[in-house]
């Protein structure tokens, strides 16, 4: 059964030893706390990794102005992109500074690429019920520890929260990352290189 909001705030609760809530809205400190906490750690957790549950394709139309220097067509990015993973055939390397054709530039991508230009991204999912269950567990551990300080003022249940959320995150990657083939790399004139083309 999928997750509600207030079953990943009652998880989060339950690690700090702390009553449950009915409602992210309810008027008790423990509701407040994670409340303010909620919109922000999951974009932060699905921006962290490219959860599968978490990504999809765009085409983008050029804007009608060009940048004024530097590149020739200017591209405004949906607003529930969290983060790049594939531009056109170029894949964007998670945690890499390579740097593709393009530039990013606030809610625009500059780049010599026409349109339509395809892109892949993670996307915001606000829908709780699409969240892989192991993606929940991570994310409550996530909230847990943000919210520790402030509702158990423990620095010994935060760091034990630490502990737990690194060792949730990696199997739930690795959960991720198992639930389908990995990605192959596209075509370009570097592997086209490689194979003699």
């Amino acid at each position: 059964m999928p997750a509600s909001a207030v079953q990943i705030a009652n998880l989060a609760l339950t690690k700090l030893g702390e009553h449950r809530i009915l409602s992210l809205t309810d008027d008790s400190k423990q509701a407040r706390c994670i409340n303010a906490l909620f919109d922000l750690w999951r974009d932060a957790e699905l921006a962290r990794h490219r959860w599968k549950f978490a990504l999809t394709r765009q085409q983008l139309a050029a804007d009608a102005a060009s940048p004024d220097w530097g590149y020739d067509f200017a591209y405004t990015l949906p607003s529930e992109l969290l983060s790049l993973v594939q531009v056109g055939e170029f894949y964007v390397p998670s945690g890499s500074k390579a740097k593709g054709p393009w530039q990013r530039e606030g809610a625009k991508l500059l780049t010599d690429i026409s349109a339509p230009l395809k892109i892949r991204f993670v996307q915001r999912v606000t829908n709780t019920g699409l969240f892989h269950p192991l993606f929940v567990v991570a994310f409550a551990c996530r909230l847990a520890h943000e919210a520790c300080e402030e509702i158990t003022q423990s620095s010994a249940k935060k760091q034990a929260l630490a502990a737990e959320y690194r060792d949730t995150v990696i199997e739930a990657v690795r959960a991720d990352a198992m639930e389908a083939t990995p990605d192959e790399l596209p075509w370009g004139s570097w592997i086209d290189s490689r194979e003699g083309a």
